[in-house]
C-alpha cells in the first residue's frame, strides 16, 4: 500500500505469503505493477518477473562464482534439499557443505529442520532460478528432473519420485 497500490487485505496477505515478507520483493511488486499500469494481482508477480531478474542479477547472480551459480540452477527443480538429494542431481560430492554455506550466508536458502539436513529455497528465488535454468541448460532440466525421481525412489520418498518423473516426463517411471 505504501508503493501506491490499493490492494485488498487477501491480496496482500497473497503478496505477502508469496514474498515470504520478503521487503525488497514486496517494493518490486509494486514497482511491477506500476509499471505494467494493469490491476495489480498478487498471484501475477513470479521470479521471473523482470524487475526481480534485473535486480537480483544485478545484485546477487552476477557476482557468483559459475559453479555456484550452476549449482543454484540446478538444483531449483527441487522441492526440498538435502545433500545427497543435490549431490545425485549435480553428479557432485559436496552439496552438504555447500547447502549449509548457502544457508549461513543467506543467500534466500531456508533450513527446513533442526539438524539442517533439509534445506529450501526462498520460493521468488527458486522461481528466478528455475527461469535461468530453462533459459540457460533447457535441455538438462529433464535429466535432473530423473536424478531426483530415481534419488527419491531409492530412498523411499513415493510420492515425491512420482512427482519428479512426472515433471520429466517420465511415463514409465510413474506407472512403475
Amino acid at each position: 500500500r505504501a508503493g501506491g497500490l490499493d490492494l485488498g487485505d487477501a491480496e496482500v496477505a497473497e503478496l505477502t505469503d508469496h514474498t515470504e515478507g520478503w521487503s525488497a520483493g514486496l517494493h518490486l511488486a509494486a514497482v511491477s505493477a506500476k509499471a505494467c499500469r494493469a490491476g495489480a494481482k498478487a498471484g501475477g508477480f513470479r521470479g521471473d518477473d523482470q524487475f526481480l531478474v534485473d535486480y537480483l542479477h544485478s545484485e546477487l547472480l552476477s557476482q557468483l562464482p559459475p559453479d555456484e551459480l550452476r549449482f543454484l540452477t540446478r538444483t531449483s527443480i527441487l522441492e526440498r534439499m538435502a545433500g545427497p538429494l543435490c549431490d545425485a542431481v549435480v553428479d557432485w560430492t559436496a552439496s552438504t557443505t555447500a547447502l549449509a554455506a548457502l544457508e549461513s550466508s543467506n543467500l534466500f536458502v531456508v533450513a527446513l529442520d533442526r539438524n539442517q539436513h533439509w534445506y529450501r529455497y526462498h520460493r521468488l528465488f527458486q522461481e528466478l532460478l528455475r527461469a535461468e535454468l530453462e533459459r540457460r541448460e533447457p535441455e538438462l532440466v529433464p535429466q535432473l528432473l530423473t536424478r531426483a525421481s530415481e534419488w527419491c525412489e531409492a530412498n523411499e520418498q513415493p510420492e515425491s519420485a512420482i512427482r519428479y518423473a512426472q515433471a520429466a516426463g517420465d511415463v514409465d517411471r510413474v506407472a512403475r
